[in-house]
């Protein structure tokens, strides 16, 4: 059982918990609880009938965190939560942690909708939130003074018919990141990694691992930085995400390098992975970690993880990226070995900005999927030209037999598009 109910013999080891500075740093209560409060407290939650508390405990039997609800409401089906992971507990408990208790709350409890309330400065609570299937309600505003500032509070919410999808896939990669036992390493303070990208987003990710691990990480957004942080240090793996130069050959012959491309390779190898899979309709994809070899997307793969293709582009990005730092966190763990790729070779080409111009004809959903697999930042929009005007499209959805989306109206010029 991986949940079950906290008890008086629980209280010393939840105190701990709860007092360790990591944890109660991301609380309203920041100081250190007493033995006297911590007691009353108790005392409270144990005759309070809108409020469950539980300890959580690993595959191993191992006790290993808290996952409590509060504001429980049987009539309306309703609740908030939230938890906090012990110390010492390993990489990937806030996940299991997340998992389990929304089985908890759909299965057990019976609720409706679950609910959250993050600080905005909580960016690995935010960022679990989101992996395991909240949705971003709303930000109350200076809601929540420290003693020192004022802090925006992010509202969540998820709603049980939105559970059992988000089950299947965050179960599906809690088994697919099992480090094997014979292979499982743990990061030292003498290990180092780099994480390549251009582009913003994945930067909060990278935060959040750089705060978990006592390596030394590193974040690189230049091919000069790249250039500068080989120099100097002996990365055990550099990762490459959405990288926009080539790799000189000097790097990755020398270190391990890992790219991630958006195909079941060897199939769509080349450019453009995600406009040219959502053009040939596809509706799911391979996201590939593969080792970089002279030969672009040809190296050995590490790892293939499913990727759905909902969405916007931005959205199917920022999963893409999610899952990505998952992998990582894996790759740092379980010291894969890579294998040839297998199967008929596909080479996609890299898209041009003509082709981001909207189709004359076909379906509403084709135009749709035209919209929405250029809907990301620092991507060229889907756009229609209009005499000296250019029309450019994005929030795109299908409502019946009508696509709506939303318009931007510009002048014509000679660099109204970038190339994707």
């Amino acid at each position: 059982m991986s949940l079950r109910l906290l008890v008086e013999s629980d209280l010393a080891m939840v105190r701990a918990w709860r007092n360790a500075p990591e944890v109660r740093k991301s609380m309203y209560s920041t100081h250190e609880i007493s033995e006297t409060e911590h007691r009353a407290w108790f005392e409270r939650i144990r005759n309070d009938s809108s409020s469950r508390w539980y300890v959580h405990h690993s595959c191993d039997g191992i006790a290993d965190g808290v996952v409590y609800f509060t504001q429980y409401d049987v009539k309306r089906r309703s609740a908030f939560w939230g938890f906090y992971a012990a110390p010492d507990a390993a990489a990937g408990t806030g996940t299991k942690l997340g998992f389990d208790a929304l089985n908890e709350a759909f299965n057990t409890l019976g609720l409706h909708k679950l609910n959250a309330e993050v600080l905005i400065t909580n960016k690995k609570s935010l960022a679990l939130h989101t992996k395991i299937g909240f949705v971003h309600e709303g930000i109350f505003r200076d809601s929540h003074f420290d003693g020192n500032c004022y802090i925006d509070v992010v509202r969540l919410g998820i709603l049980a018919a939105e559970w059992p999808a988000h089950k299947i896939e965050i179960q599906r990669r809690m088994d697919s990141f099992k480090p094997s036992t014979s292979n499982q390493t743990k990061a030292t303070s003498t290990d180092c990694y780099i994480v390549a990208s251009a582009k913003p987003w994945h930067k909060v990710n990278f935060e959040i691992l750089k705060s978990e691990s006592p390596a030394k990480w590193i974040w690189v957004s230049t091919a000069e930085e790249l250039a500068e942080a080989t120099t100097l240090d002996t990365p055990r793996y550099i990762f490459f995400l959405h990288w926009n130069w080539l790799v000189p050959d000097e790097i990755w012959s020398r270190f391990e390098c890992v790219c991630f491309h958006m195909t079941d390779v060897p199939y769509g190898r080349g450019g453009s992975p995600l406009q040219n899979l959502i053009a040939n309709g596809h509706k799911e994809t391979k996201l590939t970690a593969l080792r970089m070899i002279e030969t672009m997307d040809a190296g050995p793969v590490y790892i293939k993880q499913p990727l759905s293709l909902a969405g916007r582009a931005e959205e199917i990005y920022k999963r893409a990226g999610d899952l990505s730092f998952e992998i990582i966190r894996w790759m740092t763990q379980a010291a894969p070995a890579p294998t040839p790729q297998e199967g008929e070779v596909t080479i996609f080409k890299r898209r041009k900005p003509a082709q981001s111009e909207l189709p004359q004809k076909g379906t509403l959903e084709k135009l749709y999927d035209h919209i929405r697999m250029l809907d990301a930042p620092t991507y060229p929009l889907g756009f229609v030209q209009h005499g000296e005007f250019v029309l450019e499209f994005y929030h795109a959805r299908l409502d019946g037999d009508q696509l709506k989306a939303q318009v931007t109206i510009h002048k014509r010029t000679s660099t109204d598009q970038e190339s994707l």
